[in-house]
């Protein structure tokens, strides 16, 4: 495809989704992790990176840059929220326009439309930050394998965009020993390297698993002991009747564009690349299912099948839309794709608008109550809408302080008695696992003036 139109559609989906973020921040920022994340930012003056995932800080660095500028916390949600755009659409640009690699730029925006839904609004997820690490790391070595020498730089750009998305996300492997087989099979004079740049990924790998081993990476991990477990009944498992119906409301294109590729590669006896494509992308659904068998959330599950679009990604923009004969044709495929993919996204907000909704009825109908702080029994709540409520006391402190001007302290109980413990904690926000005295706190964002005691609903 011209790199051009490649450009022009890209900036023009990514300035879209960027539209989106400050149309819909509120709904991107008060929701788990985010809440979360930006009240330890906020409260620390620092970066909050989990599970030695420091890929995340790129994203990071906005709210913290916010906050030693000063910012009101509206103009730091917003900004939280918008530096995840800027940052995959900077990279996009990077890929296309200064490396000049129109082919894995394309990939990457299929990547960026082709399944987001619900991801859009779960945003901390570092899984499509490090995937962005890693397009730019392919970016360049396509153009490396495609040349008759090893420039002098790729050695410490391969490396360090390779320990970078090591240390980003466990399930980018499958993603990297995909496109390292991929580039195997589609460059055969340079195979020597290819398999050299797969063994420097792999022992960064390896290093991280031996001696950077989280208990939160080890109990994801975990779900794999279902392949034992379940044995032989993988069939009928929750999750795979869950993806059926999750590809045909939201994922449509991911099996129409397997199907092609999957029809030129019969065509041309492509069998390696077809068994390639196949192996992975079945092997991956079931590994992400068989690990999570009973089904769980949408937008948690959303984010690890993405990598799904890689798999599917990679062979269509390499393999079927250069077999095209019309020029204008591969334009219009992926235009088409990325116009619904939009259209898709902005519909899912109904249900995050609606979550929001909820929280502020309830700060708003408990504001006139002599005691505002207040620990609820999931009970009380409507899961089903909330989703989970381990960030509550984050999500109203960030929701209450945005619309309100004063901070709240509101828990939810998931446990009877949970949180009886701090009922006379009058000076205090408690959260799933802190107590936080209203003096340390920065008072341009925490404004915690309430000091009666914690009641139980």
């Amino acid at each position: 495809m011209d790199q051009k139109k490649v450009f022009i559609l890209g900036l023009c989906t990514y300035s879209v989704l960027f539209i989106f973020s400050i149309l819909f921040y509120k709904e991107r920022t008060v929701f788990l992790d985010i809440a979360y994340h930006l009240f330890y930012i906020l409260k620390d003056g620092g970066f909050a990176i989990q599970n030695n995932r420091f890929g995340a800080a790129i994203t990071q660095l906005f709210p913290l840059a916010g906050s030693k500028m000063g910012l009101s916390i509206n103009h730091i949600a917003r900004l939280y929220s918008v530096g995840f755009i800027l940052f995959y659409g900077t990279a996009f640009v990077i890929i296309c326009q200064v490396i000049k690699n129109t082919k894995i730029a394309l990939v990457f925006l299929v990547f960026s439309i082709l399944m987001t839904t619900h991801t859009f609004y779960w945003i901390q997820s570092e899984l499509p930050q490090g995937a962005t690490f890693l397009f730019i790391f392919l970016a360049v070595f396509d153009n490396v394998l495609k040349g008759t020498t090893i420039p002098a730089y790729f050695n410490w750009i391969s490396s360090s965009l390779l320990f970078i998305v090591c240390f980003t996300h466990p399930l980018l492997l499958f993603a990297c020993l995909f496109a390292f087989l991929f580039f195997y099979l589609n460059y055969p004079p340079n195979r020597k390297l290819v398999l050299s740049t797969a063994v420097t990924y792999l022992t960064f790998y390896f290093i991280k698993a031996l001696f950077f081993k989280t208990s939160y990476d080890t109990q994801a991990m975990g779900g794999l002991k279902n392949i034992f477990l379940l044995f032989p009944h993988y069939f009928n498992i929750q999750s795979n009747k869950n993806f059926l119906k999750y590809l045909l409301h939201d994922y449509y294109f991911l099996p129409i564009l397997l199907v092609l590729v999957g029809i030129i590669y019969i065509k041309q006896k492509k069998h390696m690349k077809l068994g390639l494509m196949l192996c992975f992308f079945l092997g991956y659904i079931f590994i992400v299912n068989i690990s999570n068998p009973s089904g769980a959330d949408q937008f948690y599950l959303e984010n690890q099948y993405l990598i799904l679009s890689i798999f599917v990604g990679m062979p269509f923009v390499f393999d079927y839309l250069p077999t095209i004969k019309n020029k204008q044709i591969p334009i219009v495929i992926v235009s088409t794709i990325a116009i619904v993919g939009v259209i898709r996204i902005c519909n899912a907000h109904q249900f995050y608008t609606r979550r929001l909704e909820w929280n502020r009825n309830l700060l708003y109908q408990t504001s006139l109550e002599p005691q505002k702080k207040l620990i609820l029994s999931i009970t009380k709540v409507p899961k089903d809408k909330l989703l989970m409520t381990w960030a509550s006391s984050y999500e109203f402190w960030l929701l209450s302080t945005l619309e309100q001007g004063i901070s709240r302290s509101i828990i939810v109980e998931e446990t009877p008695n949970e949180f009886d413990w701090a009922l006379n904690k009058n000076k205090s926000f408690i959260a799933k696992w802190g107590v936080f005295d209203y003096s340390t706190l920065d008072n341009r964002y925490f404004k915690f003036i309430d000091t009666t005691f914690y009641l139980k609903k």
